[in-house]
């Protein structure tokens, strides 16, 4: 449903940008008149109620529709009947404080959870188009205090509008750039860990790291160490010329040995208590089902 929904979207937004190049001004109408008739359709007036696709790219089309088409100014009647859904006026605000502050609304969109992220992109792009300002671009907002004061929904359409110009890694690599303050900071850590939308989405954008789990990196220090001990073992000749040129080298290879036996056996009782805990876990949940 996702991808049939992205592909007849971007094939609107198409639609749009041919109409523009045809550069006439009966279509342009047509098209404005088709805008306005399917969002009267079916109401949308609030993205709650399982409208909230309909709510988001309804909005996001007729905001596109005056971008993509400089020469619609005189046939703005699907504009002017999303203007009036509005709680901001502006454009700017609108985009930034409403709607993509609905996107980061875990409540939006539950379904659909790939589109947040391609809709977040599609209002960049949008107002790179429009060349509407970017606060991170802001000179006046170049220090962590008020960087981190940014509305979320204000501060992730301007992260994905850079983004639409450099990669992430670029970004963060850049010391005089926000987004390597708010990396170095931990500020996009800190809200990954406050809300798992805006986890997604920074993941998505390139700016978190996968967190390897507790075990796996158990498991990764135990794989190194055990690939250590059978390095040295698996040549026994070479392991006892290094031993015999100095005492030194064969107190080593001794110790390493001692630790390596003790390493396993508390590694398997550490497995083994680990196991019990489970099963008496698992039978405790047993008996509760049974009484």
């Amino acid at each position: 449903m996702v991808e049939e929904f992205i592909n007849y979207f971007e094939n609107v937004l198409a639609h749009l940008k041919l109409v523009r190049d045809q550069n006439n001004l009966e279509i342009v109408r047509g098209v404005d008149e088709t805008l306005v008739s399917e969002f009267d359709r079916v109401p949308f007036t609030s993205p709650m109620g399982g409208t909230d696709i309909r709510y988001f790219s309804a909005h996001l089309l007729a905001t596109a529709f005056p971008v993509l088409i400089p020469m619609s100014a005189q046939f703005q009647d699907a504009y002017r009947f999303c203007l009036k859904l509005r709680d901001k006026r502006a454009d700017i605000d609108f985009m930034e404080l409403e709607l993509t502050s609905r996107l980061l609304d875990r409540n939006m969109l539950r379904k659909c959870g790939p589109l947040r992220y391609y809709f977040l992109n599609k209002i960049a792009e949008i107002q790179n188009l429009n060349h509407d300002p970017n606060i991170l671009e802001d000179a006046t907002y170049q220090n962590l205090d008020r960087l981190a004061a940014i509305p979320p929904s204000r501060l992730f359409l301007a992260l994905q509008r850079r983004l639409l110009k450099k990669s992430a890694a670029e970004m963060i690599q850049d010391r005089q750039s926000p987004e390597y303050k708010l990396s170095e900071y931990k500020v996009f850590s800190k809200m990954a860990d406050a809300n798992p939308i805006y986890n997604e989405l920074l993941f998505k954008m390139g700016y978190l790291k996968t967190k390897i789990p507790f075990w796996g990196r158990f498991k990764q220090v135990l794989a190194t160490f055990f690939h250590f001990i059978m390095g040295m073992f698996r040549a026994p000749r070479y392991l006892w010329f290094a031993a015999s040129k100095s005492r030194g080298n064969y107190v080593f290879f001794f110790l390493a040995l001692i630790v390596a036996v003790f390493f396993m056996i508390g590694v398997f009782r550490l497995l083994g208590e680990y196991n019990k805990k489970k099963f008496f876990e698992f039978h405790k949940k047993i008996e509760a089902v049974r009484k």
